[in-house]
């Protein structure tokens, strides 16, 4: 069993949830466990949080086999 972590920027809540979205589906089903599930958007973003150095929105996450 393994995993990664790691975050997502973008400058808009949308654009992080869909690099968000792309990263996951980019490892196809490696990873079956997912947190935050980009099945559930509104989710995903009550999770964002604003780097306020830079002004964009940070998600993290966790993929777990």
């Amino acid at each position: 069993m393994g995993g990664t972590t790691g975050q997502v920027r973008g400058k808009t809540q949308i654009e992080t949830y869909l690099a968000y979205v792309d990263l996951v589906d980019g490892y196809g089903e490696t990873f079956s466990d997912r947190n935050p599930d980009p099945v559930h958007k509104k989710q995903c973003k009550c999770e964002m949080v604003r780097d306020l150095e830079t002004g964009e929105w940070v998600l993290h996450y966790h993929l777990h086999t």
